[in-house]
């Protein structure tokens, strides 16, 4: 039987950041975290964040590195970066485990200033290095 060699690196850091909310303070605890790369969002939606995986490169036999780009979305500029800005800290918090050795910045937060999203949408990059999936 084939099997994934490593898990969904959007998986990974959804799960993480939705772990993560209850630290948040109480105004973002409930923010919905989903692995979309461009949300269908209107003016005065809630405050949301998305998570993309740009790349993934294998560094075989043992790990893989994804390039995970993370956005928060929101109508006022400062929500937006705060959102950001607290994702990014939860990501780089992360511990490791058995699936995650380490999660490491690209960029940091950064608002979209350009086209029909600007000041709507700010976001971030971090590089996921993970384990190799365990074997059954």
């Amino acid at each position: 039987m084939i099997v994934p060699l490593f898990a969904d690196a959007e998986d990974l850091v959804v799960d993480h950041l939705r772990g993560r909310l209850t630290d948040f303070p109480d105004r973002w605890s409930g923010t919905p975290v989903t692995a979309v790369s461009s949300p269908v969002r209107e003016p005065g939606a809630d405050p949301a964040l998305t998570v993309h995986c740009e790349s993934a490169e294998s560094e075989p036999p043992l790990t893989q590195r994804a390039t995970v780009r993370v956005t928060s979305w929101a109508d006022a500029r400062d929500d937006l970066k705060e959102l950001a800005r607290l994702a990014h800290a939860a990501l780089l918090e992360h511990p490791g485990d058995t699936q995650v050795v380490s999660v490491r910045p690209v960029d940091g937060v950064v608002v979209d200033d350009e086209g029909d999203l600007a000041d709507r949408r700010a976001s971030f990059t971090v590089l996921v290095t993970q384990r190799r999936a365990a074997r059954p």
